[in-house]
C-alpha cells in the first residue's frame, strides 16, 4: 500500500530553470455519509492514480514556477499532487507548433530539461519512471512517479533519430499531432495534407512500436486515426480525449473509434476541458469566440527564429486568461464521458487524462489536482466495483505501459 500524508512545506526557494529556455449500472445503496466518505478516501488512497496528460511543464519553463511550492494559481504542483492522491503523472512535453519543423527539437529538449531539473531538485518527492515496474516501486516509496509524453509529432522534426533520442531520455508516448497538421500526419484541428498518415508517418508509428513508445491518437484526424489502427501491432492510448457522441467536437472520439481502441486493448484518458465535454459550453464558447478553440493555435506566418521564444511565451500567457466568462459546466458533464466509455466498451479502456494546466477553465468541482478523490467518489456512487475503479484510476494505463514497453 502506498504511503500518504499531507505534503509538508519544508522546501523553499524557486527552481532555476537552466537552458535557453446504453443503460447505466444500477447505483449502489450508499452507507451513511461519513462512512461512505471514509470508504471513498481509502479506495482512492490505496489505488495507484495516474493522469496521462498535464501541461504544467510549460509553466515551469515560461513562468519560472517552482513545483516544489504550493502555488497560488494553476492546477498542479507537487504538494497538491500528494493532497489529491495522484501517484503518477505523465508530464506533457509540448513544443508550441509555432516552432515548426526546424526549431521544435530545441524546445522539446528545453522542456525535458526543465522536468529533469525538478527531479534533481526534489529526489525525495518525485522520480522519473519509464516502466510499469518503476511506477510501482516509486509509488511504494511514497514518491510521485514522473513520466513523459511528447505532444505533437512536429517535435521529431521529421527525423527518426530524434524519436529514438527522446525515447532514450525517457519519453514513453508521443501524440502524433497537436492542433496542427505536420509533415507526416493530419490533425483534427487543421486542414488535411495527407489523407491521414503519409508514408513517413507510417514509418514513425512502426518505429514507435519497435522502440516500445506508446502511440497516442489524441488530436489526430479521423483518417489518421484509422490509418494508425490499421498498422499498429501494440496498444494505443488517447491520452486526453472525450466522447463525440456527448459533445460534437472533431477533437473527440466517435463511438466507432472508441470501440476500435477497445478492440486494440488500449485506453482513453478522459479530458476535462469544458469545450470538449459539454455541448452547451462548446456552443456558447464558439459563439463568443467566433470559432473553435483550435483556431487559437494556428501558426502565424513569417516567424523569425529569434522571436520564437517570445511569441511562444505570449501565446502561453494568452491561454491562461481564465476562459471566456461562460459559467463552468457541471461536474456531471465530465463524469458522463467516463460512464459512456464504460457502457460502450467496459471499464478496461478508460482512465484519467485531465489536460490540467493546459486548459484555462475546468468543470465545476475539478478546480485542480486535489479534486481527484471526487472522481473516485462519483464512480463508487455510480455502483462500479472497487476492482473496476482501480483500473480506471490507473491500472488500465499501467497495463498498456507494461505491454508496450515489455516491463
Amino acid at each position: 500500500m502506498k504511503f500518504r500524508t499531507t505534503f509538508p512545506l519544508i522546501l523553499s526557494g524557486w527552481l532555476a530553470v537552466i537552458g535557453c529556455t446504453g443503460e447505466s449500472p444500477t447505483p449502489a445503496v450508499s452507507p451513511p455519509a461519513d462512512t461512505a466518505d471514509a470508504g471513498d478516501a481509502d479506495l482512492h488512497m490505496s489505488s495507484i492514480v495516474i493522469d496521462t496528460h498535464n501541461d504544467v511543464i510549460g509553466r515551469v519553463l515560461i513562468e519560472g514556477v517552482d513545483l516544489r511550492e504550493r502555488l497560488a494559481d494553476g492546477h498542479s504542483d507537487i504538494p497538491r499532487f500528494f493532497d489529491g492522491g495522484l501517484d503518477a503523472q505523465f508530464f506533457s512535453i509540448w513544443p508550441d507548433p509555432i516552432y515548426g519543423s526546424d526549431h521544435s527539437a530545441r524546445r522539446t529538449l528545453q522542456e525535458i530539461d526543465a522536468l529533469y531539473e525538478i527531479l534533481d531538485a526534489a529526489p525525495d518527492q518525485i522520480e522519473l519512471a519509464t516502466t510499469s515496474e518503476t511506477v510501482r516501486r516509486i509509488v511504494s516509496e511514497g514518491k510521485i512517479a514522473a513520466l513523459m509524453g511528447i505532444e505533437g509529432g512536429h517535435a521529431i522534426e521529421d527525423d527518426l533519430g530524434l524519436l529514438r533520442i527522446y525515447h532514450r531520455l525517457g519519453v514513453r508516448y508521443m501524440t502524433l499531432t497537436h492542433f496542427n497538421t505536420n509533415n507526416w500526419a493530419d490533425s483534427s484541428g487543421d486542414e488535411p495534407r495527407w489523407g491521414g498518415l503519409s508514408p513517413f508517418g507510417e514509418e514513425v508509428v512502426l518505429e514507435m512500436n519497435r522502440l516500445g513508445m506508446i502511440v497516442d491518437i489524441s488530436h489526430v484526424s479521423d483518417e489518421t486515426f484509422w490509418d494508425v489502427m490499421g498498422i499498429v501491432d501494440k496498444l494505443v492510448i488517447a491520452s486526453h480525449s472525450a466522447c463525440r457522441s456527448l459533445c460534437d467536437h472533431p477533437r473527440n472520439l466517435s463511438d466507432d473509434m472508441i470501440r476500435a481502441v477497445a478492440e486494440n486493448g488500449g485506453v482513453i484518458g478522459i479530458n476535462f476541458y469544458p469545450e470538449f465535454i459539454d455541448q452547451s459550453y462548446k456552443d456558447q464558447a464558439e459563439a463568443e469566440r467566433g470559432g473553435s478553440v483550435m483556431e487559437d493555435f494556428r501558426v502565424p506566418e513569417n516567424r523569425e527564429p529569434s522571436t520564437l521564444d517570445r511569441l511562444a511565451a505570449e501565446r502561453h500567457m494568452s491561454f491562461q486568461d481564465g476562459g471566456l466568462g461562460i459559467p463552468q459546466p457541471p461536474f456531471e458533464s465530465v463524469m458522463a464521458h467516463f460512464h459512456h466509455v464504460i457502457e460502450l466498451v467496459g471499464a478496461d479502456h478508460v482512465g484519467l487524462g485531465s489536460d490540467f494546466d493546459g486548459i484555462d477553465v475546468t468543470p465545476e468541482g475539478l478546480e485542480d489536482v486535489t479534486d481527484y478523490p471526487d472522481i473516485t467518489k462519483a464512480l463508487q456512487e455510480r455502483g462500479y466495483s472497487d476492482e473496476d475503479i482501480r483500473k480506471i484510476l490507473g491500472e488500465n494505463f499501467l497495463r498498456v505501459l507494461k505491454e508496450v514497453t515489455g516491463e
